[in-house]
């Protein structure tokens, strides 16, 4: 006998408060400009922790929809056409996710980067340099960009000397693989990615490591600004 089960999906804590949300901005309870109640009064009233209002407010913050102003509170952005019957919850949390893991990237290959800087040997720069002209030659498959666009930033990782970083970074290349192939995909964004390599392995060579952090983390910036923009299209197309 055999049996087939289909999956039940089940919303998540943080995609119920994203809903509610929702709710309160479709009914007019809440308008553009309104303030939010403090995260400790929301998750008491929501009967919820107040890591899942969090979530869900940086979530909302990261699409525009929120404004956390520092000493001031949370409040409703003017853009909150977003929030309509097709906002997709699941669709922005997992977007939500990727953004964490390139805030952890800033934080991680921008320290790898300047150690690389300091104590990387001249064979080391020089298969850097090969990897930068491998990727000019693979600009065109974006698969094989994508793989060398990898070596490159794991050849950093190397010659940071740090293994634990190298770990992390190896790590996040999975999670971040799909967002990766979009924003790649986006017309420009590859000679826009082999600008700014150019740029790091020049610091690098002139052995400039703050120089090299400053750009690694540019580099980072205008990856997360282009996965922000890709997030808004697909919300835009579900209108």
């Amino acid at each position: 006998m055999s049996f087939s089960f289909a999956k039940i999906e089940r919303p998540t804590v943080t995609e119920n408060i994203i809903d509610q949300i929702k709710e309160q901005l479709l009914s007019g309870k809440l308008k553009a400009g309104d303030q939010l109640p403090p995260e400790r009064v929301l998750a008491e009233t929501l009967s919820v922790g107040r890591s899942s209002v969090r979530e869900a407010i940086r979530a909302l913050q990261y699409m525009g929809i929120l404004e956390v102003r520092c000493g001031e509170g949370t409040f409703l952005s003017e853009n909150i056409s977003l929030l309509s019957d097709h906002f997709k919850a699941s669709y922005l949390l997992k977007r939500f996710s990727v953004m964490e893991l390139i805030e952890a990237r800033k934080t991680i290959e921008g320290e790898m980067v300047f150690l690389a800087t300091v104590r990387s040997s001249l064979e080391d720069r020089e298969m850097l340099e090969e990897l930068q002209q491998k990727m000019e030659e693979v600009a065109e498959d974006v698969e094989e960009f994508l793989k060398t666009d990898f070596e490159f930033h794991r050849k950093i990782a190397e010659m940071s000397q740090n293994s634990v970083l190298a770990e992390m970074l190896n790590a996040m290349r999975e999670l971040t693989l799909e967002e990766n192939l979009d924003v790649v995909k986006k017309p420009g964004q590859i000679r826009n990615a082999l600008g700014y390599h150019k740029r790091i392995l020049a610091a690098i060579l002139a052995c400039d490591a703050e120089g090299a952090r400053s750009v690694m983390l540019e580099h980072l910036r205008n990856i997360e600004s282009t996965i922000i923009e890709l997030v808004q299209g697909k919300l835009e197309e579900g209108k």
